[in-house]
């Protein structure tokens, strides 16, 4: 069908352009790629509290009816056609009405009745009336960071939404790619996963404002001219002058307004992109010390060495040697120049 074009067609560019915008720039950089969990069918009465992830988790509603709430936030209302993409899933909770005793345990979880493959909650005498697919989406682990400061805590699109057609194909698209064994397949499913976020997170910009977040930032047509000033050249010595002459704005309004929608500072932020940047390249075989410097703005790797040990804790050469294990310890959130 043309839409199957059109996806392909998607799925090129974000693979052979280097920098399409700063939303792109940041997705691709997190290098998704997702496991897809199964489908789950209810009738009746019915409550299940996930077992927590330590990934973001997307669901399609694929028939029917129910709430569902976000780590004890309120609920929403889902119908059929709807998806939701949980950003912490610590306690999702899916229920058919507030006053039914959830199934609250892994182990229960597991034990639940099980039909075809699908998850089966409720009365299992009555054939099911709402069901609903989920999957986990796993990012490259050094900057796993960068998807949470990315996203609201969890974002709903209705059926009723422009690209509410658009996900329900890519999910699509991501079931059949992860049922089959064909080559290829991690690339594909990665790249599946970097428009399904784009999509999503795109739509948040422009109706989600104010989020503080690298998104609070893209939402501002002003500041994301600043933004894409960064992504474009992370090795430029950029000021605080020249990124509010960029943005169209004073020195002073626009540090205020980048710092409010942001959560950082303009020049903090250059930074902790920059060692987002070296992070990936160290993990993927992107240069050497040199190399990797003179393109995230350090005159030398020792300047670059010392950088990067005051922000993730320890050398260059050991974070890529030991697979980026102590990433998971230090963050990008330390200071250091």
């Amino acid at each position: 069908m043309w839409w199957d074009g059109i996806y392909h067609f998607v799925l090129i560019l974000l693979w052979i352009v280097p920098n399409l915008d700063a939303l792109s720039d940041l997705i691709r950089l997190l290098r998704p790629r997702t496991a897809f969990l199964g489908d789950m069918a209810a009738s009746g009465r019915w409550a299940i509290r996930l077992p927590p992830q330590s990934s973001p988790m997307f669901y399609f509603v694929t028939q029917g009816r129910c709430s569902f709430r976000a780590n004890n936030e309120e609920p929403v209302a889902l119908q059929q056609g709807d998806c939701v993409l949980s950003a912490r899933p610590v306690a999702d909770l899916f229920f058919s009405e507030p006053d039914v005793e959830a199934v609250l345990s892994d182990a229960a979880f597991k034990a639940a009745h099980s039909v075809a493959g699908e998850l089966r909650l409720g009365d299992p005498k009555q054939e099911p009336a709402t069901r609903v697919s989920g999957g986990r989406i796993v990012c490259n682990a050094a900057n796993a960071d960068l998807l949470l400061e990315l996203l609201p805590r969890f974002i709903h699109v209705r059926a009723t939404d422009n690209i509410a057609v658009r996900l329900r194909r890519l999910v699509s698209f991501i079931r059949e790619e992860t049922t089959d064994m064909r080559p290829g397949r991690e690339a594909i499913l990665s790249r599946l996963i970097e428009v399904m976020l784009i999509e999503m997170l795109r739509c948040e910009t422009a109706a989600w404002f104010p989020h503080v977040s690298v998104l609070g930032g893209l939402s501002d047509p002003q500041l994301a001219k600043a933004l894409a000033g960064i992504h474009g050249d992370a090795s430029r010595g950029w000021t605080v002058a020249e990124l509010a002459q960029r943005a169209g704005m004073s020195r002073s309004v626009f540090a205020r307004r980048f710092s409010e929608a942001v959560g950082t500072a303009p020049v903090e932020y250059l930074l902790r992109w920059r060692m987002a940047l070296a992070k990936d390249a160290l993990l993927h075989g992107g240069g050497t010390l040199d190399e990797i410097a003179a393109r995230i703005g350090y005159k030398s790797a020792s300047a670059f060495s010392t950088a990067f040990r005051q922000r993730v804790g320890c050398p260059p050469s050991d974070y890529a040697a030991n697979g980026g294990l102590r990433s998971a310890l230090y963050g990008w959130e330390r200071g250091g120049a």
